[in-house]
C-alpha cells in the first residue's frame, strides 16, 4: 500500500557526471554502487514504512474502511504523476552543468514553478473531489485531503530533482528518510481509532514537514554553475514525460479502483490486502531502475543494459511469485489476519501483475531517457481496455478483478519488451 511511489528516483543523466563513465569500467560500477548504496537503504526504508502502515490499517479498520483507504491512496499516487514528472524534467535539466555554485535565480524558478504546479493539481483535485467520492463510494473529506496534500508533494519532488541533478546522494537519501517519516505520520490516527480521512491527512502533513526538510536542503547546499545555463523544464517536455508516468501508475492502480467499484465493501477490503502483495512486487526492483537510469539514455549501450535489467526483474519475479505459491497463506495469516489467508491463492497473481508492471517501469524510463513516447501512448491505450473487460465482467469476488488486471500486465510486458528489442 503505497501512497505515492517512494521516490521516483531518475538519475542524472549529465555526460560530465562521474557516474557515467564507461560502463565496463570499474571506476564506473563503483560510482553507480556509490549512488545506489546511498540512495537503496532510503527506499528500503520508505517501503518498510509503507508495509508497515499497510499492516496496521488492516487491523485497525475493518475490511470496508481498508479498502476505502487503498482506493484513495491510489488515487493519490496516480493524481501525483504531474509533481513526479516534474521530479523527472528538473534533474535531466539540472544534471546538464557540473559544476556547483550557490542557489540562482532559475533555481527559485524551478520552485516557484513546482508550487504553481501543485496548487493547480491540487486546486483539480479538490474540484472533482465529489466524483471521485461517489465513484468510490467513499465520504468527500478523504478525497479532499488527498488534494490537500499534492501541494508540498509538488513542491518535494521538485527539490528533489534539484538534489538528484546535482548529484547530491547524501542530502537525497535524507530527503527519501524524511518522505519515511512523513508516511510513518500516518500511523498515527490508526493507534487513536482514526479513519481513513484522518489517514490521508497525517499523511498530508507528514509531505509537507518532508517538502520543508527538501527546501532547507536545497538553499544550503549548491547547485549547477551558471556557465551552462539551467534550462526551466517546458510545458511539452514536462507532458511527455507525464504521460508515461501517468499510465503507469494509473494501470498499476486501476485493478483497486476498480475492485473498489465493483465488490461488496468487504470484498473491496479483501482485495487491497491481495493488492499489497502486488505493489510489493511492483517497487521491490526500483534499486534496479535507480542505478541503470544513466546508462538507458545511451542510444546503443542502452540496450543491452536494459536487456540486462530485464532479466534481472524477470529472475527477481519469477522467484517472488514461486515464494507466493509457497508460503501465501501462512504469511497473509500472520499478517493480516486468519480471515485474509483465504486470499493465498490467489496471491501468485497479485504478485505476477506487480513483477510484470516492474519490467514495464523500466521501459517507461527507458523512454523518458530517450523521449520515446511510444511505451507510454501504448499504456494509456491499455487503462480503458482494462476497465472495459472488468466493468462488463462486473465481478463479486477478487478472482476475476486480478485475473484480468495481470493478463493485461503480462501482454503489455510482452509486447513492449518484443518491440524493444526490434528498434
Amino acid at each position: 500500500m503505497e501512497d505515492h511511489p517512494p521516490a521516483v528516483v531518475l538519475v542524472p543523466t549529465s555526460a560530465d557526471s562521474a557516474a557515467l563513465v564507461d560502463p565496463g569500467t570499474q571506476d564506473g560500477r563503483r560510482s553507480l554502487a556509490r549512488s545506489g548504496g546511498l540512495v537503496a537503504p532510503a527506499l528500503t526504508l520508505v517501503n518498510v514504512i509503507g508495509y508497515l502502515l499497510a499492516v496496521a490499517a488492516s487491523r485497525a479498520l475493518d475490511a470496508n474502511g481498508y479498502g476505502e483507504l487503498n482506493a484513495l491512496l491510489g488515487v493519490l499516487l496516480v493524481a501525483s504523476v504531474p509533481a513526479l514528472a516534474l521530479q523527472a524534467v528538473v534533474a535531466r535539466s539540472v544534471a546538464r552543468r557540473p559544476a556547483r555554485e550557490t542557489p540562482g535565480p532559475r533555481e527559485r524558478a524551478l520552485l516557484v514553478r513546482a508550487c504553481a504546479t501543485g496548487a493547480v493539481v491540487s486546486g483539480l483535485a479538490a474540484l472533482t473531489a465529489p466524483v471521485v467520492a461517489a465513484f468510490l463510494h467513499v465520504g468527500v473529506a478523504g478525497p479532499l485531503w488527498v488534494a490537500a496534500g499534492l501541494l508540498p508533494l509538488a513542491v518535494l519532488s521538485a527539490a528533489m530533482g534539484l538534489l538528484q541533478g546535482a548529484e547530491r546522494f547524501g542530502a537525497l537519501a535524507l530527503v527519501i528518510c524524511a518522505q519515511a517519516v512523513g508516511k510513518a505520520v500516518g500511523l498515527m490516527p490508526l493507534a487513536i481509532d482514526g479513519d481513513p480521512a484522518a489517514v490521508l491527512a497525517a499523511l498530508a502533513l507528514g509531505t509537507a514537514v518532508a517538502a520543508g526538510l527538501a527546501l532547507a536542503l536545497v538553499a544550503r547546499g549548491g547547485s549547477p554553475s551558471p556557465r551552462s545555463p539551467l534550462q526551466l523544464p517546458g510545458l511539452r517536455e514536462g507532458a511527455a514525460a507525464a504521460s508515461g508516468l501517468f499510465a503507469l501508475l494509473a494501470l498499476a492502480n486501476l485493478d483497486l479502483l476498480l475492485a473498489r467499484n465493483v465488490l461488496p465493501g468487504d470484498e473491496s477490503g479483501r482485495y487491497s490486502v491481495g493488492a499489497v502483495c502486488a505493489k510489493a512486487a511492483f517497487w521491490l526492483p526500483q534499486v534496479v531502475a535507480v542505478v541503470v537510469f544513466p546508462r538507458l539514455s545511451e542510444p546503443d549501450a542502452g540496450r543491452a543494459v536494459l536487456r540486462r535489467a530485464v532479466l534481472v526483474v524477470v529472475g527477481l519475479t519469477l522467484l517472488e511469485v514461486a515464494g507466493a505459491a509457497l508460503l501465501a497463506r501462512p504469511v497473509l495469516e500472520l499478517t493480516f489476519g486468519e480471515s485474509y489467508g483465504s486470499l493465498a491463492p490467489l496471491a501468485p497473481l497479485f504478485v505476477l501483475q506487480g513483477g510484470a508492471l516492474s519490467v514495464v517501469q523500466l521501459l517507461v524510463y527507458r523512454a523518458i531517457a530517450t523521449r520515446d513516447p511510444l511505451p507510454g501512448r501504448v499504456l494509456l491505450l491499455a487503462l480503458p481496455v482494462e476497465a472495459a473487460v472488468i466493468l462488463t465482467v462486473d465481478p463479486r469476488s477478487p478472482g476475476p478483478v486480478i485475473a484480468v488486471a495481470t493478463a493485461v500486465a503480462v501482454l503489455l510486458t510482452v509486447a513492449l519488451v518484443v518491440r524493444s528489442r526490434r528498434t
